[in-house]
């Protein structure tokens, strides 16, 4: 792969990346500003993660008519416009619907960045773009939950719509023009799924996915609410926990070429589970600050491990695969972030952190045992 279109790839992550961990620390600031109910507000986050999960099944088959680049410039230019819109909201009714569609057109470039690296780049490098790709996001999740603290939320969500705008003219002038195409427009998810390895895969991916956004888009709710937080301390908490992702992220792709990609995300999902269950039983928001890291670095680790095994599917099934994984983990992420307020509202915030932190754990401990080492699976 050309690396100037692997770049193009990553600043456009970088972009779309922009705002998203934002939100959750945003969440109490925005609700504020509209005044409107934090409760209401939080649909910001599952209204994004919901169409970008059922519009991510599209770019798979799309791409076997359609060339990457014509995609792209089509994905990049609604995404700016989008996220234009979104930052210059008048309402709350208006920014659901404009953070809707910033979801419809920022699941397109996962996707299709995982099968352009899938068919372009050597076996042997995959886990180190991949580790590469999503780190550089990571770094735009760091600068934006850090700025959410200082700068108002329309500007956070101002900054990647001047980005994709940028993109957007990076696709057009250099972009290597991709052609994955073949002879008809095919969907094949239900050969996808009919693959048993895949199907394991991709039961790891929901559940991770659902407990992890249960937890991750209510944690700013929760510091607001049992700490009486600002959001200087709240985004801070945050910043904290996306910079501990941002290293573990990029080494994870190196860590995952030497010891392995699954079992690098059993030890995520551990560590995971570590900081849910300190916030069970701690009562300080100043010990935070350091078992956050946990959470962070623990995403970062499962994150890294389960797409590099994602890249190494079989030809047959890689391309719908990479459409599937996005899908599947915002479908499940948006769920979870919307069970996870009945679950609190029915239980407590404290028997919510042990149900989260178990179902971690066990996810992370069985792991090896519901998705093997590619090695094993496919030679």
């Amino acid at each position: 792969m050309p690396r100037i279109s692997f770049f193009i790839f990553c600043l456009m992550f970088f972009a779309v990346s922009f705002g998203v961990a934002a939100m959750a620390a945003l969440i109490p600031s925005i609700a504020l500003y509209f005044s409107v109910p934090q409760e209401y507000a939080i649909r910001l986050t599952w209204l994004y993660m919901l169409p970008y999960g059922v519009i991510a099944l599209v770019w798979a088959p799309l791409t076997r008519v359609i060339k990457i680049r014509t995609l792209l410039l089509f994905t990049t230019f609604g995404f700016f416009l989008s996220a234009l819109l979104f930052s210059i909201s008048s309402s709350i009714h208006q920014a659901f619907t404009f953070r809707f569609l910033m979801g419809c057109f920022g699941c397109s470039f996962v996707p299709l960045a995982l099968i352009t690296i899938g068919k372009a780049v050597d076996a042997k490098s995959k886990s180190k773009y991949i580790g590469t790709f999503f780190a550089l996001s990571y770094v735009a999740t760091f600068i934006s939950v850090f700025l959410s603290g200082f700068v108002p939320w329309r500007i956070i969500y101002a900054i990647p719509a001047f980005l994709s705008l940028v993109v957007f003219i990076l696709v057009i002038t250099h972009m290597h023009d991709f052609d994955l195409r073949r002879t008809r427009f095919h969907i094949s998810y239900i050969d996808t799924f009919k693959d048993s390895q895949a199907l394991n895969f991709f039961v790891a991916i929901m559940i991770g996915s659902f407990l992890y956004h249960s937890l991750q888009q209510r944690l700013g709710v929760y510091l607001n609410r049992e700490f009486s937080l600002q959001q200087i301390i709240i985004s801070s908490i945050f910043t904290v926990s996306t910079l501990s992702a941002i290293i573990f992220e990029f080494w994870g792709g190196f860590l995952s070429a030497r010891f392995g990609n699954i079992k690098v995300a059993r030890i995520g999902f551990i560590l995971m589970s570590l900081f849910v269950l300190f916030l069970a039983v701690s009562g300080s928001y100043k010990l935070m600050f350091l078992a956050i890291a946990l959470w962070g670095s623990g995403w970062a680790l499962t994150h890294v491990g389960l797409s590099a095994h994602l890249a190494h599917f079989p030809d047959r099934i890689l391309r719908d695969a990479s459409s599937l994984n996005s899908a599947l983990r915002f479908s499940f992420g948006g769920l979870g972030a919307f069970c996870g307020g009945a679950l609190v509202n029915l239980v407590g915030f404290k028997v919510f952190f042990v149900i989260v932190g178990v179902g971690v754990f066990l996810l992370g401990f069985c792991l090896k045992n519901i998705i093997k080492e590619r090695k094993e699976c496919y030679g």
